[in-house]
């Protein structure tokens, strides 16, 4: 029997409980998601078109980074006043998430997500944790770009280790996972439809909620990434019940060839108008065409206020979309627009 002593302190423990949840509670716009949803969301959460950061409107800048293969210059990173990184799983299967760097059966040494994302929390930046790739048991990879998720044979596999490392960063707040990147044929093909597409986004983005992440995840558009016909066609329907989600789309082809800051400001628009959230995961100067110009749309991008990534934060003079050369300096010649200084210059303004 507890004595009178200790029924005094049980019970102002619980008053202080109680006025915390209700102070929480009232200063959220949604008392529905809240109580249906963990603490995690009211860091980082989606509100109509909108990413808040405690209630607040937030948009960043950052890069794409491949420091699974190796912690990268931290302070460099400072100084180019990146805020967020993507980075790359490129081996999904053997990918460590906590502990040591590992040799996977395709001979490359893998370092674990957990000190990728220490060392970028360390230095105040978000992670994005994005599948590229999967590595078979002989060591064969797939690129997962341009593929229909459902129909691979490994999917089944793939959902238990997003499963994985959805269970592990579930209470760090500052990790966002991507479902997959790039999915679905270039120019809509294989049998791809916007239903396909929402189907497949429900069973990606289920499967982490079912381990109880509720931190931002991101999901693809179709045609390879690029395209925003699926969102505007399925997104409201994707999000329905689903509380959250940043829509990632790729600027490449689609959004930088003959295209003016004008005509990408009303596409940016309209997708706001719809209250689609929607973030750039890459941008480059380089893909499958000639160089590229990025201006008109890094111009609209900040004007509209949309968080933008670069493809890629890597140390190397002869790859057109390196933002650095091998000495680490702003890879910008005339063969790649200057494209360097360019992003190093949008990453100030």
């Amino acid at each position: 029997m507890k004595s009178y002593f200790s029924t005094q302190i049980y019970d102002l423990v619980f008053y202080f409980k109680y006025c915390l949840l209700y102070i929480v509670i009232q200063s959220c716009t949604s008392k529905e998601n809240i109580l249906e949803l963990s603490d995690t969301f009211l860091i980082f959460r989606v509100e109509g078109s909108q990413l808040l950061k405690e209630n607040r409107p937030v948009f960043y800048k950052g890069v794409n980074a491949l420091q699974t293969y190796g912690l990268g210059d931290a302070e460099l990173m400072d100084r180019w006043n990146i805020e967020i990184v993507r980075e790359f799983i490129g081996n999904l299967r053997e990918q460590p998430i906590s502990g040591g760097a590992i040799q996977a059966s395709d001979a490359v040494w893998y370092h674990p997500l957990q000190s990728i994302v220490n060392q970028n929390r360390a230095h105040g930046k978000i992670t994005i944790l994005c599948p590229f790739g999967w590595v078979n048991e002989n060591g064969e990879r797939t690129l997962l770009t341009g593929l229909n998720p459902l129909e691979q044979d490994y999917y089944p596999a793939y959902k238990t280790k997003m499963q994985t490392i959805a269970s592990h960063f579930r209470d760090q707040p500052d990790v966002w996972l991507e479902v997959w990147n790039e999915p679905f044929h270039w120019d809509n093909q294989n049998n791809y439809s916007h239903e396909l597409w929402l189907k497949s986004m429900e069973d990606m983005v289920d499967n982490l909620r079912e381990r109880g992440f509720d931190n931002i995840i991101l999901v693809p558009g179709n045609e390879q990434g690029q395209s925003e016909a699926a969102l505007l066609a399925k997104g409201q329907e994707l999000m329905e019940s689903r509380p959250n989600l940043l829509f990632d789309l790729h600027a490449y082809e689609k959004w930088l060839v003959d295209q003016s800051e004008a005509a990408i400001w009303q596409r940016l628009q309209q997708l706001k108008s719809q209250n689609l959230p929607i973030l750039f995961g890459e941008i480059g100067v380089h893909n499958v065409s000639s160089v590229m110009p990025v201006l008109p749309f890094l111009n609209a991008a900040n004007s509209a206020q949309v968080s933008v990534l670069a493809w890629l934060w890597n140390q190397n003079s002869e790859d057109r979309n390196a933002l650095l050369t091998d000495d680490g300096e702003p890879n910008a010649n005339e063969d790649n627009h200057q494209w360097g200084e360019i992003y190093r210059t949008f990453l100030e303004r």
